[in-house]
């Protein structure tokens, strides 16, 4: 992965978000389709998701897409 691609969250962080988190706690699955990799470092990617969230996700989080 580098900066510039299109990724998504992974099968694994999917599921993990839809059951092992509280109910009350919002599901993000819907918005984690699709993000952009805007910065780099050498243990984290920097996403900048469709729903205008900018996070920090580890490399086996997400997967590129495009």
């Amino acid at each position: 992965m580098k900066v510039g691609d299109i990724v998504k969250w992974t099968e694994v962080e999917e599921v993990y978000n839809k059951f092992c988190t509280h109910p009350s706690v919002e599901d993000l699955t819907n918005v984690r389709k699709c993000g952009i990799v805007i910065e780099q470092t050498p243990y984290m990617f920097f996403v900048f998701w469709q729903n205008g969230d900018l996070m920090a996700q580890k490399p086996n989080t997400i997967e590129v897409i495009k």
